[in-house]
């Protein structure tokens, strides 16, 4: 039986160069859900409820916190967080978990993470596994990078990833979220991105795990 993928994204720019190779393609859809937590989790959630999937597959760019992930790298989220739920309080940023507002182990949460469980998957892409961390606003803060990176662990930011595994692990989907990196976080000169770079080598990496998981 042919294995069915969603393949979706925050914006079509993100695999605009996959159009001709899923064209040939039997069993792939796109879902492109908007740029942000609330339209991915709505959209994504409103498909899987019609049509069961052998994959969802979140692809797009994202921007790393440290010099091993430099732009133009590839990786896949082995364990995502909501990097905003919370208070920021006398200069420290705090979780709903460290707040007490919610167990850590509510579920789809461990330990306050939103891990991806299916190891297979992961392995098939070949990339290396990091954590992610999701925002709705363009981290640029010094303080707030330091806490991202050295207090969550965090390697990628995102603004659609914790989104993608909150609703994946609930629905019971099988999922990976690969990001390319365009920028270290806190770069606004845009003439310093690797968005072109970026794109192509995301491109190239979800075209091999799209043609491994179907083979």
């Amino acid at each position: 039986m042919r294995k069915k993928i969603l393949l979706t994204a925050a914006t079509g720019l993100e695999i605009a160069p996959l159009n001709s190779f899923l064209k040939a393609q039997e069993g792939v859809d796109v879902l492109i859900s908007g740029i942000g937590g609330v339209g991915t989790a709505y959209r994504l959630t409103r498909r899987l409820a019609r049509e069961p999937y052998d994959l969802v597959l979140q692809a797009g760019i994202g921007g790393s916190f440290v010099d091993r992930y430099a732009p133009g790298s590839v990786v896949v989220i082995g364990s995502e967080c909501f990097g905003d739920l919370g208070v920021v309080e006398a200069g420290q940023r705090k979780s709903v978990f460290d707040l007490q507002l919610e167990h850590a182990d509510t579920p789809p949460f461990t330990g306050g993470w939103l891990p991806n469980p299916y190891d297979a998957l992961m392995d098939l892409t070949g990339l290396e596994r990091v954590k992610g961390v999701t925002v709705n606003e363009v981290t640029t803060g010094a303080d707030t990078i330091q806490h991202f990176k050295n207090n969550l662990g965090a390697a990628i930011e995102s603004m659609e990833g914790a989104a993608l595994h909150y609703v994946a692990l609930s629905e019971g989907a099988p999922f990976l979220q690969v990001r390319a990196v365009s920028n270290y976080v806190g770069e606004r000169d845009k003439s310093k991105w690797a968005l072109k770079e970026s794109i192509s080598k995301l491109h190239e990496a979800l075209e091999r795990i799209i043609g491994v998981f179907t083979s």
